[in-house]
């Protein structure tokens, strides 16, 4: 089972109180209101649409999260309501067995306060100690903001998938970035 194993209080640059810690399978309506509202946002910052993945859909991400060795789910709780979250799974190719795949979201006015950089600091020291070597993500480039909070803690640009993905009526394309956990 991957589990964190702890809870970590953090105070945010606004004074809030935040709690990262394992997801729980209760956690999945918070979890879906969350990203619901995210996904509604004017710019699109997530492959996913409101109404698209149902609590129920991530009861089983949950659950398939904390049986799997290697991957992780976290929240970050504020005042007990899901204010973000983060999944980290290994690449499916045994050949990169040593590379994890990172995706997380951040409630609006849970941003620049510090929320974000806490759940992907915590999730980064919980890779490293499970023997990854590399974190990859994908970002919509037009999501400049996001792109400089990775670039702050280590990522780096390492490519660009023309239309990978469908949102609406619109493509997107996807920028992948990287960061080493370890040296080479």
């Amino acid at each position: 089972m991957a589990r964190l194993g702890r809870e970590i209080e953090v105070k945010l640059a606004d004074g809030r109180a935040l709690v990262v810690r394992d997801a729980r399978k209760r956690d999945a309506r918070g979890v879906t209101e969350m990203l619901d509202a995210v996904a509604a946002e004017p710019q699109a910052t997530l492959v996913l649409q409101p109404g698209e993945a149902s609590p129920a859909d991530w009861r089983r991400r949950i659950i398939d999260s904390i049986r799997a060795p290697r991957s992780l789910f976290l929240i970050a709780d504020s005042a007990g309501s899901v204010v973000g979250n983060l999944g980290l799974w290994p690449d499916a190719n045994p050949a990169s067995a040593h590379v994890a795949w990172l995706g997380m979201s951040v409630a609006d006015g849970f941003r620049g306060v510090g929320a974000g950089g806490a759940l992907l600091e915590t999730a980064l020291e919980w890779a490293a100690s499970a023997g990854f070597r590399r974190v990859v993500l994908g970002v919509f480039p037009e999501n400049a903001r996001a792109m400089g909070f990775y670039e702050r803690h280590g990522f780096v640009r390492e490519g660009l998938r023309r239309e990978q993905y469908r949102r609406g009526d619109g493509y997107h394309d996807e920028v992948l970035m990287a960061r080493p956990l370890t040296g080479p």
